[in-house]
């Protein structure tokens, strides 16, 4: 084949245009230090070099997480370890306020200090990064003008709504107050209908204690618990003179003059003052599930539990009402204790809506906003949705998310928990109830248990004035007279107090006697440990607190005095104390150890990252010696070729010729 001038010359030309882009190739990867400008360039390498960057912004993003995590931990230790110092702070001040040397003036000056210190606390619990709350569990933030942050002083923690007093029944009256099948829904879960609860006399499907167990059989699907409040009745006036005899008094079925347990007939004098009738009644407490007490000659029944009372003082010609004045007339009435609701989130109650809504009605919650102080409820349209935030003085509410810790990303896949929402990490550890607890021992208030330190001789059945009951000592005795508890109840805003007065006959009343009657106060426990101790306490310390009076003597028999009450909730306090740092350093170490993690997992991102770094450098960065190596030998080939190309354009014609 025939190669002319022309295809030399062509091919002359490629070979040095060729030369030329290797070395602006080569020149272009020395300056910019890349191997690839452009996809064309080598687009196999290009996409792993774009899958290694993806990597590393994603290692750079989950790094960035880890700092953020990291801040949150040292957030979160440094405002646990603040509490310990608070509580250290507490214990202190309660041991210096254990001595008997100290003043109530001095005990209610250090409960000033420990109020401040709970405050303190909650401050510590609302702790943040970049406004970011670190005990929020997922509401981090988001939070509203009612609910300003996850902690808030003096309210509810969860929401509250007490039924109001519902209207006393005849006893032979139609049911209105149970729950039909349908009569109401809670949060959309039908709520079956109330059986007989086995302790009233009457209307035993309608009373606080039925409703309340139809309302519990639902409570894992609701969320909602029901709680009561005892039934109670005050008369109208003062107890007047003259004889109860047989069947002029029946409270919950039982004859109170039967002619056994009391005699059939007894005169009874104004304002009971000798104890008489009060005594009568509680005789049968055992039965009735009453117990009976009065306040200036006033006579007040209060049931033990959930059960109605009914009173019937239709007997006789009324006689039982003329003395009792319980029912305002002779008659058979049944008086009923309320409902109280409780969730941890808001909550609906629905029913049949019209001129009566019977499922709210049974609860003392219709007639709209008037009488469950809910602003939205509006009569008559069969819906309550609680959603108000109740005060409650002294308590801490949690408004934060109580189901999930605060996560960080640390993988397509994977998360890492770096912290605690506020129940798990800070309501557990008692913080805010252990210091309201020892401010309320300073001020010698809101009591919720006493044990006595002398020893009754067991069992504890002697006679008051039978000097065997092995409390007797020197310069006091047991008198007649009256013991009287105040129980505060604090599920109601303001607190709702029930004075019960018992009445003391050292003749016929033992120290086992006594506690039983105390122990049958709504609200109240009282037990004899088998060493003789007696021990009173709330049955529920969280709604429950108490006081006392004593005029019999009995309570300082037992060697339990208003100081020596207070004493050991002081006691109380700086055990609780203790229990509080272990906590407290417990979660400490929690997340110490979170830390470990964080540091465990950042050093292994930095590693990912620097070899993912490496391989990408080694993907689309330059090897300089090499490149330096190539472009010297391309400008050795460039040279050679243009000495090449001289001399083939010198040929001639005559060349070719010869």
């Amino acid at each position: 084949m025939r190669v002319t001038m022309q295809t030399i010359h062509q091919r002359i030309l490629g070979n040095l245009g060729s030369v030329v882009s290797d070395m602006n190739r080569i020149n272009s990867q020395i300056s910019s230090g890349k191997r690839m400008s452009k996809i064309s360039e080598d687009p196999v390498n290009l996409v792993g070099a774009l899958g290694l960057r993806t990597n590393i912004t994603q290692i750079a993003q989950y790094q960035k997480n880890l700092r953020y995590g990291d801040n949150i931990i040292s957030a979160s230790e440094s405002a646990l370890n603040s509490m310990k110092e608070l509580a250290i702070r507490g214990k202190e001040l309660a041991i210096q306020m254990a001595n008997g040397t100290m003043t109530q003036e001095n005990r209610t000056s250090a409960a000033e200090e420990v109020r401040h210190l709970w405050e303190e606390a909650i401050f510590l619990a609302n702790s943040d990064v970049n406004g970011r709350y670190v005990f929020a569990g997922y509401r981090t933030a988001g939070y509203s003008e009612t609910e300003p942050t996850p902690f808030i002083a003096d309210k509810v923690d969860g929401y509250i709504i007490n039924g109001s007093s519902l209207t006393p029944l005849a006893a032979a009256a139609a049911t209105q107050y149970n729950l039909n099948t349908g009569d109401l829904a809670i949060n959309g879960i039908t709520i079956g209908a109330t059986g007989v609860d086995g302790l009233s006399s009457a209307h035993a499907n309608a009373s606080a204690a039925a409703k309340m167990a139809a309302i519990n059989a639902k409570q894992t699907e609701t969320g909602v618990t029901a709680g009561f409040t005892a039934a109670s009745v005050t008369a109208s006036g003062a107890i007047t003179a003259g004889t109860m005899d047989s069947g002029d008094m029946v409270i919950n079925g039982q004859n109170i003059f039967d002619g056994t347990i009391n005699p059939a007939s007894a005169v009874i004098s104004a304002g009971d003052a000798d104890n008489t009738l009060i005594n009568a009644i509680n005789a049968h407490s055992a039965t009735t599930g009453v117990i009976a007490s009065r306040d200036s000659g006033i006579l007040t029944l209060t049931a033990i539990d959930g059960r109605n009372i009914e009173i019937d003082t239709s007997q006789n010609a009324g006689d039982g009402e003329a003395i009792s004045q319980l029912n305002g007339a002779a008659a058979d009435k049944v008086y009923f204790g309320t409902v109280q609701l409780t969730s941890d989130r808001p909550f609906t109650l629905q029913t049949t809506s019209g001129p009566a809504e019977p499922g709210l009605d049974a609860l003392g919650l219709g007639g709209g906003s008037a009488v469950t102080n809910e602003a939205n409820d509006a009569p008559n349209d069969g819906l309550l949705q609680v959603i108000t935030i109740q005060q409650k003085e002294g308590n801490v509410r949690y408004a934060g998310d109580r189901d999930n810790n605060i996560a960080i990303k640390v993988g397509p896949t994977s998360n890492l928990e770096v912290s605690k929402n506020g129940v798990e990490a800070v309501m557990t550890t008692g913080v805010f109830s252990a210091l309201k607890g020892l401010e309320n021992a300073l001020r010698a208030e809101k009591y919720t248990t006493v044990t006595g330190p002398n020893e009754a001789a067991m069992p504890p059945t002697a006679a008051l004035n039978s000097g065997a009951t092995g409390l007797e000592q020197d310069g006091m005795t047991f008198a007649n007279g009256t013991l009287s508890f105040t129980v505060t109840d604090h599920s109601y805003y303001p607190p709702r107090n029930k004075t019960i007065n018992l009445a003391v006959d050292i003749a016929t009343d033992t120290p086992e006697s006594i506690a039983t009657r105390i122990g049958r106060i709504p609200g109240m426990d009282a037990s004899w440990s088998a060493d003789g101790h007696l021990t009173i306490e709330s049955g529920d310390p969280e709604r429950f607190t108490f006081t006392y009076t004593d005029s019999s003597n009995f309570m300082a028999m037992n060697g339990i005095t208003q100081d020596e009450v207070q004493f050991q909730a002081i006691q109380k306090s700086i055990g609780e104390m203790g229990t509080l740092l272990d906590n407290l350093s417990n979660q400490v170490s929690d997340f110490g150890a979170r830390a470990n993690r964080i540091e465990v997992q950042s050093m292994l991102y930095v590693n990912l990252n620097l070899a993912a770094q490496e391989n990408l450098s080694q993907k689309e960065d330059t090897d300089m010696i090499a490149a330096l190596m190539e472009i010297k030998a391309k400008q050795t080939a460039y040279e050679a070729a243009l000495a090449a190309a001289a001399q083939t354009m010198q040929l001639s014609l005559v060349n070719f010729l010869d």
